[in-house]
């Protein structure tokens, strides 16, 4: 089951490194404006890149989420200062520029590439977030990425080969999952998913739900689950630095 892209909005366009401190950008700014002077540095109304580890399927990945107004050009610098994502706005998206961009890698299964090869693939510390607005100013961010995976969640029911359940009456329920390194589970979301609409044009109908750290289970409202009808389901713990790892199951309704 892939629901994330529910889960953070897509948008915009664009990266290239600009370092605050790098005279070339600073120069390149003022030259589309000369009469403007020096560019203004502002901080990204949020940038982020976190793992997301699927336990169900035996996956993973990172995405990252970057928020500002306006901009035509962003990218993303490792802990060493390497580029490691770049693109920019061109055309009508240029004269418009974007707000926000959510970009998710591929998730090739841990038997191709291990979590472990994963974690040495995408080291911790600081990950500088940095782009340019409409106006030429710079937009600056960054995150510290870590490596404390929480273990998926154990799903406790309905899971596959259960009884159909209640469409008015259904709760989904998991166990509590422990703090990886110390690192307090800040919430766990929860997404039951119609997998298929039928209409190509209207997306997989999806309830999603944050819900605080103590949670164990969740009352699915009465009116969202047709009769007859098989459900994917997900619980995702959410970890203090935002790296997730999700659990799935299925179940059906009764007529």
């Amino acid at each position: 089951m892939n629901s994330r892209t529910t889960r953070w909005a897509l948008a915009g366009a664009a990266l290239v490194t600009l370092a605050a401190a790098s005279p070339a950008v600073a120069g390149t700014a003022e030259q589309d404006d000369p009469g403007r002077g020096r560019p203004e540095v502002i901080e990204m109304g949020d940038s982020r890149l976190k793992f997301e580890i699927n336990d169900t399927d035996g996956d993973g990945g990172v995405q990252a989420f970057i928020d500002a107004d306006q901009w035509i050009t962003m990218s993303i610098q490792d802990p060493a200062g390497r580029r490691i994502f770049t693109s920019s706005a061109k055309g009508r998206m240029a004269e418009q520029g974007g707000t926000e961009l959510f970009l998710e890698s591929a998730e090739p299964p841990f038997t191709e590439l291990s979590l472990d090869e994963l974690l040495e693939r995408w080291p911790e510390g600081e990950y500088r977030f940095r782009g340019r607005s409409l106006d030429g100013d710079v937009y600056v961010g960054a995150w510290d990425l870590s490596h404390d995976i929480p273990d998926g969640p154990t799903l406790v029911a309905p899971i596959e080969g259960d009884a159909p359940q209640d469409p008015d009456a259904t709760v989904v329920e998991w166990e509590p999952v422990t703090a990886p390194n110390g690192s307090p589970i800040i919430g766990y979301q929860v997404l039951v998913v119609r997998p298929d609409t039928g209409i190509d044009a209207l997306p997989n109908i999806t309830l999603d739900v944050m819900m605080p750290p103590d949670a164990t289970s969740l009352a699915v409202p009465p009116g969202f689950l047709d009769p007859d009808t098989e459900y994917e389901w997900e619980v995702l713990a959410i970890e203090s630095a935002g790296n997730q790892t999700l659990s799935s199951s299925t179940f059906t309704t009764s007529g």
